[in-house]
């Protein structure tokens, strides 16, 4: 199991403020993750890459968002929790800041409680 240290936070958190900024997805990937959250009722039938960026830089520009690291053996991945329009959102994205996932957990306890997700914080208070 990868230990979380604190050169570890501390990139995780250059890797969330830099999707504040712009977010960036996968080459051609924007459209695949928006079309998948349409068809399971994440998003309305009408929603565009640009409403789901908006909710996804609303997640990560949340001060009291909480800060996760799913851990896939070696492989760290910043990820991101906030109410979003009453549904929790989980925004993951990898050490290089390029967005992997977003979307509300249908069950946020059980998908949070997975041993694999290390909780780090408050997004403010890791920011100070």
């Amino acid at each position: 199991m990868t230990e979380i240290n604190s050169e570890d936070i501390n990139r995780i958190i250059q890797a969330i403020l830099k999707r504040q900024n712009k977010i960036e997805w996968k080459p051609a990937k924007s459209h695949l993750h928006l079309m998948k959250r349409i068809r399971l009722g994440h998003l309305q039938r009408n929603a565009t890459i640009e409403i789901y960026e908006a909710i996804i830089h609303q997640v990560l520009m949340n001060s009291k968002a909480n800060v996760y690291v799913y851990r896939y053996g070696s492989l760290l991945y910043p990820t991101v929790t906030s109410i979003i329009s009453e549904k929790l959102w989980l925004v993951m994205m990898g050490m290089d800041s390029i967005l992997e996932t977003a979307f509300p957990p249908e069950n946020p306890n059980n998908c949070l409680n997975n041993q694999a997700f290390v909780y780090l914080g408050k997004l403010e208070d890791l920011l100070v």
